[in-house]
């Protein structure tokens, strides 16, 4: 059986209102303090591999806890929001359907960017992978949404909360998976 703790990074310098993606935002002035308590947290745990997304949110994270080796994985970044980057929600509601976009998020693209579909590909083609390399138990340093698709494949929370009831942040997150044979990648599902 393999053990992943999904681990979310710390708070950042930019609120909720603003739409940040897969923009390389800063993590916020109480980083040491929320990095403390996940660091103490992970104390004592034995980890087979550590992975972090590109981000430095979640880098720095998985660096303060004593993992600078941590392996960079590109399908554990966030979803990426093309042209709606750094723009603040309500601007965004001004000049765009948002109503469409919420309404069919999984399948809807924000311009330029990603929908839902192609975050959970991301995300189940990394648990896919993991789970055939047969570690005991590994750490994901990453972001929100990432963290809701593993919950959702895992049948935690619907594909509607997925941007709604995002942990919160210095959140872990463990989930148990069986471990795939190479022939049951092709075969099945997560």
């Amino acid at each position: 059986m393999l053990i992943i703790d999904w681990i979310r990074h710390t708070s950042l310098q930019i609120d909720g209102s603003y739409s940040y993606g897969q923009t390389d935002v800063q993590v916020s002035d109480n980083f040491e303090v929320e990095a403390a308590a996940v660091k103490d947290q992970l104390d004592g745990i034995g980890y087979d591999a550590i992975y972090t997304s590109p981000l430095s949110r979640a880098k720095k994270l998985a660096h303060y806890c004593g993992y600078t080796d941590a392996i960079e994985d590109p399908r554990i970044k966030e979803i990426f929001l093309g042209e709606w980057e750094m723009k603040k929600w309500a601007d965004i509601i001004m000049y765009d359907n948002l109503d469409d976009w919420f309404a069919n998020f999984h399948n809807l693209t924000a311009p330029g960017g990603e929908n839902l579909q192609n975050l959970l590909d991301r995300v189940k083609e990394f648990i896919q992978d993991a789970r055939l390399k047969r570690h005991s138990r590994i750490a994901v340093f990453c972001h929100g949404g990432v963290i809701n698709c593993a919950r959702y494949m895992n049948s935690e929370i619907s594909k509607a909360l997925i941007f709604r009831e995002v942990p919160m942040y210095g959140s872990i997150n463990t989930i148990k998976y069986s471990y795939l044979d190479q022939h049951d990648r092709v075969k099945r599902d997560i």
